[in-house]
């Protein structure tokens, strides 16, 4: 690999759920589909698509942290485009599912499904860095925090429980959804290199992606199907792999370096937190906060480069009104992305 110079964009994947035509078409086709297919538990979810205007302060934390991407991609469908949003912006592109998958596949409310086709994004940089809307930068970082010197993804993984006196499928199948499409990841990992990493998984964070390696992984044969596959997929399965597939690929492939992610601990156990906590401060440092409630995790911010508010079906109306308020007071200046 040559030295690393290269420009790296941000892909986001966004969905406007108070859209009436995007609500009538996903409750259609998951009449349609539901006992037909092993679809994801909550795959049709209000939580899995439920907007508390995380978008906005995600951009705001863009502008504050990482002022030096190169370009930003927001795939959508229906013609969705955040209101606020500046289009004219030069940085700002807004990519339609109808530009980057099939006709078959779509509409799709999957976003495995449509993660799978994003290095088909005209334009999009070899390096670049996948988002959630409900992810956040929370301190100012460098490309280096995401890349080396010579251009290899530092991937950020925490540890999975596996058992490996148990057979595959057997385990497997005790997993929850997720879990087992992380495992199904790993398995087809496992066949292609001989490298066991079943006892791996995403931290859950803002992740570093090479698109030619993410091509060439998406296209070797023992592969190819199953993605074929699950791009038509309209709701996730249980029988779906993740893009954690194309960090496992690089890592075996060494376009990827992998480092152990050790997330703040917070909660009731406040002295064994604290304990831990500075037992492993050069990890917590270096590793993504994931939340649901951003009032119990507050104290676990105050080191992290990034954090993730992730909905949950537990959430009500004051936790929702907690988070987006905290959002509201950590990002408060409006960004260039705004109309």
């Amino acid at each position: 690999m040559k030295k690393h110079n290269d420009k790296i964009d941000i892909v986001y994947l966004w969905v406007d759920p108070t859209d009436k035509n995007w609500q009538s078409e996903k409750d259609k086709w998951y009449e349609k589909i539901n006992g037909k297919k092993p679809l994801y538990a909550g795959a049709a979810g209000i939580e899995r698509f439920r907007d508390n205007g995380e978008l906005l302060y995600s951009f705001r934390s863009v502008a504050e942290c990482v002022p030096w991407i190169n370009h930003i991609y927001i795939i959508t469908g229906f013609n969705h485009v955040p209101k606020w949003l500046n289009t004219n912006h030069p940085k700002i592109t807004i990519v339609p599912h109808e530009q980057i998958m099939p006709k078959t596949a779509i509409p799709t409310f999957n976003a495995t499904a449509i993660e799978m086709c994003i290095p088909n994004i005209p334009g999009l940089a070899e390096h670049f860095l996948l988002m959630n809307d409900d992810m956040f930068f929370n301190k100012k970082l460098s490309p280096s925090f995401f890349y080396d010197t010579i251009g290899r993804a530092k991937f950020h993984y925490s540890k999975n429980a596996y058992d490996a006196s148990v057979p595959f499928e057997q385990w497997r199948s005790t997993l929850d959804g997720y879990t087992q499409t992380l495992a199904l990841s790993a398995k087809y990992i496992d066949d292609m290199f001989g490298v066991k990493m079943y006892d791996m998984r995403p931290s859950h964070g803002i992740d570093p992606y090479i698109k030619s390696s993410w091509v060439e992984c998406r296209n070797r044969p023992e592969l190819k199907k199953q993605i074929e596959t699950q791009v038509k997929n309209k709701f996730r399965t249980n029988d779906e792999i993740q893009r954690w597939t194309m960090n496992m690929y690089d890592v075996a492939t060494k376009r990827a370096t992998f480092i152990h992610a050790r997330a703040a601990k917070y909660g009731r156990h406040k002295i064994l937190n604290r304990i831990y906590n500075l037992i492993h401060w050069k990890s917590v440092r270096q590793s993504n906060v994931v939340c649901t409630n951003i009032i119990v995790a507050k104290s676990a911010l105050k080191h992290a480069p990034m954090f993730c508010i992730n909905d949950a079906p537990e959430n009500d109306a004051k936790i929702l009104s907690a988070n987006r308020e905290f959002l509201e007071q950590r990002f408060p200046n409006k960004s260039e992305f705004e109309k």
